[in-house]
């Protein structure tokens, strides 16, 4: 936790992982010698709050100064004043910058004096979430500015999130540059271990099919080393619970997430972020609570906060309303219109619903499947395998509200077994798993279920005759050797346009920050931001190249969905064997089945 010191002559200078912030005591405006006490008692809560913050390193100062005479130890200056005029209550508070003395932020707060008890805790909780979001947001503006080898700690954190934001590969390949230049400077130093969690959950979770493994592996690593090196940040202990809740470990995820809230119930970034997960959870009201909170503690906030605000509306069954909140952000998130889908098909708008499974289509292949057609199902089961409901029931209203919006269903799905499934059926000692007529006798651990046919069962038994074998995706797929033959996205011609055209951009920025011109510094930003999109679209990972219509690409996305997805449908009807397969079978350009323990597997 960042550490409260008093403003001292000949202090040390604030830590380089922290904005050092000094605190004045609040004025006194009103006349009124009782509202000296409750002046110093808003500072302590103020103090209190902004303590939760790591961005922040807390200097306090005795007595009101001004910004020439602030701490030297001081980049900011929090002042304010409490005034009392009849019943009503008015407090103003101001940031600047210590060494400018340029004012950043300022606001102000009133409350009728019955009501001010109140409405304390939710003032002192939105101005710690305000000066946190701007302390950071003046940062990052310095901080793109900055050369790579000069960013101090927290500035790298800044830069990398920065990149992570932008959904895309290339954004995520240039996050971790700024991840692990601060594990140079310092190895112990947590947050960057959480941004590199971060940038690995992000393909593992929606893009990099071809790393499915090594990027889960990665994610959960560092999330895990971060929480071990800092067990007190919020932040941290979010991004590890959702790690848990992806690999479906509800338990862990929910802990982890409870402390997060523990840690800091106000900030905004961690309140939304958890409304997500609450909703994996099926703690709907929970969820709703959460996100509305967050989105009055940050009203500036990004897309995704309208989009988990929608999620949440859909499962308290508001249909209607998530509709209406989520058309002010339709694509705040990948799968974002295809949950307003689902809303539009419950609430009876077929209209709609047909247009957002329009729009989410267009949306999975550009940035899921990079200009591969969809395999007969495949839109559904992302969507199913990406959010980790707890609850059955939850999946299944999702999938309900889909299917009547006019998403394709997985056939797998729709083909209904000629028996129903079975636990604890002829007991053996063997593990089996092999096709009889039309269903598949599956064995494991003395428990036997028997299963309809579905895509991916043919792959995991090819697979299982040959433990610790790997074999290629083609291979499993029926595909001859792919010739290399798929077209480049972008020619070279258009690389080279692109890239100089980024360069241009880059300097506007740098210009426009320099001159304070935040208008046309954002405007070159998002301009830039569409360019990185667009070439993340065209380059795989680490630049190379992506082709349209590669076989190797086809097969091994699809193979990958067909082996998940079965792996999925055994683990709901025998749960150890769905965990074993989970942990023991590879997939992406090269599949194995590497067991845990020998299983003697008849097929």
């Amino acid at each position: 936790m960042p550490v409260v010191s008093s403003a001292s002559p000949g202090a040390p200078a604030a830590s380089s992982a922290a904005a050092s912030l000094s605190v004045q005591p609040f004025e006194n405006l009103s006349g009124d010698p009782a509202q000296d006490y409750f002046a110093r008692g808003l500072v302590e809560d103020l103090l209190t709050e902004l303590s939760r913050f790591p961005s922040l390193e807390l200097v306090r100062t005795p007595a009101p100064t001004s910004l020439l005479d602030a701490p030297d130890a001081a980049g900011y200056v929090l002042r304010g004043s409490v005034r009392r005029a009849a019943d009503e209550v008015r407090i103003s508070v101001q940031l600047a910058d210590a060494r400018s003395g340029r004012q950043l932020w300022a606001n102000r707060y009133e409350a009728t004096a019955d009501l001010l008890l109140d409405v304390q805790d939710e003032i002192v909780a939105q101005v710690a979430a305000s000066l946190a979001l701007r302390v950071d947001g003046d940062r990052l503006v310095h901080a793109r500015r900055a050369p790579l080898g000069s960013l101090a700690l927290y500035d790298l954190w800044l830069r990398g999130l920065d990149y992570l934001k932008r959904g895309t590969l290339e954004g995520d390949e240039q996050a971790r540059r700024f991840f692990e230049r601060a594990l140079e400077i310092d190895p112990h130093y947590a947050r960057a271990h959480a941004g590199l969690s971060l940038s690995h959950f992000n393909e593992w979770s929606c893009q990099a099919w071809e790393l499915w493994d090594e990027k889960e592996r990665l994610a959960f690593e560092h999330a895990r080393r971060a929480s071990e090196l800092d067990d007190d940040d919020a932040m941290i202990h979010l991004i590890l619970g959702r790690v848990h809740l992806f690999r479906r470990e509800f338990a862990q995820g929910t802990r982890h997430v409870d402390r997060a809230l523990e840690l800091n119930p106000s900030d905004p970034e961690v309140l939304v972020q958890a409304a997500g997960c609450r909703v994996y959870l099926g703690d709907h009201d929970g969820a709703l609570a959460l996100v509305r909170r967050a989105m009055r503690l940050n009203p500036h906030h990004p897309d995704y906060y309208v989009a988990v605000l929608a999620l949440a509306l859909t499962f308290v069954g508001q249909y209607a309303e998530a509709v209406e909140v989520g058309a002010q952000a339709p694509r705040g998130t990948v799968d974002a219109p295809a949950f307003l889908a689902a809303a539009s098909a419950l609430a009876g708008d077929a209209r709609r619903a047909s247009s957002y499974v329009a729009m989410y289509l267009a949306d999975f292949e550009e940035r899921i499947t990079f200009g591969r057609e969809p395999e007969p199902g495949e839109p559904l089961r992302w969507i199913l395998h990406v959010n980790p409901f707890a609850r059955p029931e939850d999946e299944a209203l999702l999938t309900r509200g889909l299917r009547l919006a006019g998403l394709a269903a997985d056939p797998d799905e729709t083909r209904a077994p000629t028996a129903p499934p079975t636990e604890g059926a002829a007991p053996s000692a063997r593990a089996a798993f092999r096709r009889e007529g039309e269903l598949w006798t599956i064995a494991f651990d003395g428990t036997v279920v028997r299963l309809s046919e579905a895509k991916g069962f043919l792959d995991l038994a090819q697979l299982l005759a040959r433990p610790g074998q790997r074999a290629h995706c083609l291979e499993l797929a029926g595909r001859p050797p792919d010739d290399g033959a798929g077209h480049p996205v972008l020619d070279e011609r258009a690389r080279n346009e692109l890239r100089a055209r980024a360069r241009e951009l880059q300097e506007e920025i740098d210009d426009a920050d320099e001159a304070h011109d935040l208008g046309r510094a954002e405007r070159a930003r998002a301009e830039l931001e569409r360019l990185v999109e667009a070439a993340s679209q065209a380059f795989g990972l680490r630049g190379r190249p992506r082709h349209l219509g590669s076989a190797t690409e086809r097969a091994r996305s699809a193979v990958t969905w067909r082996i998940r997805s079965a792996i999925r449908k055994i683990g709901a009807s025998h749960p150890p064997l769905g965990r074993h397969l989970g942990n023991s079978v590879r997939t992406g350009t090269y599949c194995e089945y590497a067991p845990e323990r020998p299983v003697d597997w008849a097929l």
